[in-house]
């Protein structure tokens, strides 16, 4: 037996409901050790995964390597920067309620949001003022980090009610950066 690994344990299943750009996916998690089969809308891929610093993971899916900087945003909502691209993605475990006003199967985000930045970088640009009304979708701020721009948008609907950088500010990762309501 490999050290590190459960032995003699009855298998847990998890299963999510998770939104990924307007698209509705059901993932099944088998076992809590690593690696672990994953199905995905009815399809299984083998995924191994350690951390590597802080929100920084190493990830083998189907024999590809992969590294995510993976920032839970809010509860059920995670923002994932991989090979490039930012994503956000909000989930819930099938069998519990979602989260209070969560986006599931096309209803909308309502109430306190925040946008944070994926990774560490600089303020390029802010699009929006305090107390101006934002839709889900519209762009709020850049920010550049890996030689990329990127920009972040409004979650939901709201008004914005607090911008905590300025340009050309250095942001972390995880750090907020607006805060809509």
């Amino acid at each position: 037996m490999e050290a590190g690994r459960p032995s003699g344990r009855a298998a847990t299943t998890m299963i999510y409901s998770a939104d990924l750009h307007g698209n509705l996916h059901r993932l099944t998690v088998k076992g809590t050790g690593s690696p672990a089969p994953v199905e995905i809308n009815g399809k299984t891929y083998e995924v191994d995964f350690s951390s590597v610093d802080g929100s920084l993971l190493s990830l083998l899916v189907m024999g590809r390597s992969y590294e995510a900087d993976v920032i839970e945003e809010a509860e059920g909502v995670l923002v994932v920067w991989v090979e490039g691209e930012l994503h956000r993605i909000e989930y819930h475990e099938e069998g519990r309620r979602p989260r209070r006003g969560a986006s599931v199967a096309g209803h909308e985000i309502k109430g306190r949001q925040m946008i944070v930045a994926p990774m560490p970088g600089k303020v390029v640009a802010i699009l929006v003022s305090p107390a101006q009304e934002v839709s889900a979708g519209q762009g709020v701020i850049v920010i550049e980090a890996m030689k990329m721009e990127n920009e972040l948008k409004a979650p939901g609907p709201g008004v914005i009610k607090e911008i905590k950088v300025q340009e050309g500010a250095g942001v972390t990762g995880g750090e907020v950066l607006v805060v809509i309501e």
